[in-house]
């Protein structure tokens, strides 16, 4: 019996049956048969993905080789050239070959090998209209991508998409948006530092940090100082403060002389340091004078900034807070700023150690040799 006879046979078989066992029989059949079917094309995707990725694993080595004799080597193609080259070493220029492509450029960029011809890779593929379509995306984890590749390849051409984002109701991709408009606009840059609520984190702080180290490399950082007076936000304020010295921007003295009166000690503190940072050693006197009326945490940064001025002015100064603090850790700091106080501060170091005694004596041998134990 052929196989079209036994099926001819079968149906009629069926119409004999009830309604309700015709109709169980025929959704049976089809659920049998789409499970196969479905069975069969999620095989050939993957078996075709998984092919595709082995095809891109191993032309990793390839990729990297065209890249670096255009990147390093001064090989010369024009564009159209290096895109063939490209689409033979990949079989086809898709999202996956390109994110490969992307992959690469950004390891070599963290690697911090330079190079002007990145640009030229990055126009030949059209990697800046792949990272477009990865901004407009619906996966959260390409978008996080596309912000941190176009920081790594300082591509400063999406500020229209990074906008977007910077209203989205995920925190994560509005932070991310936020810090990446900081880091890659030309068109103020720091918008933004108006909406920061609640505490920096250490991570937000090293994030926002390695944004402004890309302003300053572009010559942009002059906008930075205006924010520590316009910017409510205190934790934000103290971290501007700290940028400023790191920086070692210019021209905000009075700023940060005005902060020296901030009801927020945290804040007072960092200026201070911040003053020491920038050698603004016209504030030491005002300094000392202040440090009777100061809590703690600012007297500690009075003490490392008049460290920082080295002026030898402020030694006899120094000399008579060891003796009245009864604080261990800021005598410690007090007594390292003795030590490293010039030769006279050595001297006086040596002169205090062969006064003292107890405790006090003992801080001083740790503060000389760190390493070795006192009883």
């Amino acid at each position: 019996m052929s196989f079209v006879e036994w099926l001819l046979s079968f149906v009629y078989k069926i119409k004999t049956f009830p309604l309700i066992i015709q109709i169980t029989i025929v959704l049976t059949m089809f659920f049998l048969i789409s499970t196969f079917a479905l069975i069969i094309t999620i095989y050939t995707i993957r078996k075709k993905h998984n092919r595709v990725q082995k095809l891109l694993k191993n032309s990793v080595p390839e990729i990297k080789k065209l890249f670096e004799v255009v990147l390093f080597e001064n090989e010369k193609y024009d564009e159209l050239e290096f895109f063939e080259r490209f689409k033979d070493i990949v079989e086809e220029v898709n999202r996956e070959s390109l994110d490969l492509a992307v992959d690469v450029l950004v390891e070599f960029k963290n690697e911090h090998r330079e190079s002007d011809m990145y640009l030229f890779i990055i126009n030949s593929l059209g990697i800046v209209e792949h990272l477009e379509r990865k901004f407009d995306s619906r996966s959260n984890s390409e978008k996080m991508d596309a912000f941190q590749e176009a920081f790594v390849l300082n591509l400063n051409k999406f500020d229209s998409k990074i906008l977007v984002h910077a209203y989205s109701k995920n925190s994560q991709i509005r932070n991310e948006a936020r810090n990446s408009y900081l880091a890659l606009s030309t068109n103020d840059p720091y918008r933004f530092f108006d909406e920061y609520s609640g505490d920096l984190t250490k991570w937000d702080e090293i994030e926002l940090m390695q944004y402004l180290k890309l302003q300053s490399e572009r010559g942009n950082l002059e906008g930075l100082g205006k924010w520590i007076n316009y910017s409510k936000n205190d934790s934000l304020v103290v971290f501007l403060i700290k940028m400023v010295g790191y920086f070692k921007q210019k021209g905000i003295d009075e700023i940060l002389l005005e902060k020296l009166e901030d009801d927020n000690a945290k804040i007072r503190a960092e200026a201070i340091l911040t003053l020491g940072e920038l050698g603004i050693k016209e504030t030491e006197q005002t300094l000392i004078e202040r440090y009777y009326t100061e809590p703690e945490i600012c007297q500690v940064s009075i003490v490392k900034t008049i460290k920082k001025f080295n002026t030898g002015k402020s030694l006899k100064f120094l000399q008579e807070i060891f003796s009245e603090t009864n604080n261990t850790d800021t005598k410690k700091i007090i007594g390292e700023a003795i030590l490293n106080y010039s030769y006279e501060g050595k001297i006086a170091f040596q002169n205090l150690k062969n006064s003292l005694k107890g405790f006090d004596l003992t801080i001083l041998k740790h503060i000389e040799t760190p390493l070795i134990k006192y009883k």
